[in-house]
């Protein structure tokens, strides 16, 4: 029987090549951003720029649903959060928004 010689080259090649698969996943999770809010803020919770509209529709203290709105989308334009929304508005049902709705913002 002949004598096995395993090629250096490519057991060299094999451990290169994980260890650059390891580089590559923990690269594309450190710039993927998450997107999971995973419940851990620590307090840093930034509240969001409030737009114009935002601002009048504060000043008035209500919203008029245009064609596409949200609860959540609403909920940007002023910074207000959605729990807040659907409490001060309990008749309102969020997935039927209606265009020219008026959700009460205070």
């Amino acid at each position: 029987m002949p004598d096995y010689k395993p090629n250096q080259i490519i057991r060299a090649f094999a451990v290169m090549a994980l260890i650059a698969a390891f580089v590559l996943v923990v690269v594309i999770i450190a710039t993927s951003g998450g997107g999971s809010d995973g419940g851990s803020d620590n307090g840093s919770a930034q509240k969001p720029s409030v737009s114009k509209a935002g601002q009048r529709a504060v000043r008035r203290g209500v919203w008029i649903v245009h064609s596409g709105d949200t609860l959540g989308s609403i909920s940007l334009k002023p910074g207000i959060d959605v729990t807040s929304l659907q409490q001060l508005n309990p008749d309102v049902d969020p997935q039927t928004l209606l265009e020219g709705q008026r959700i009460a913002l205070r």
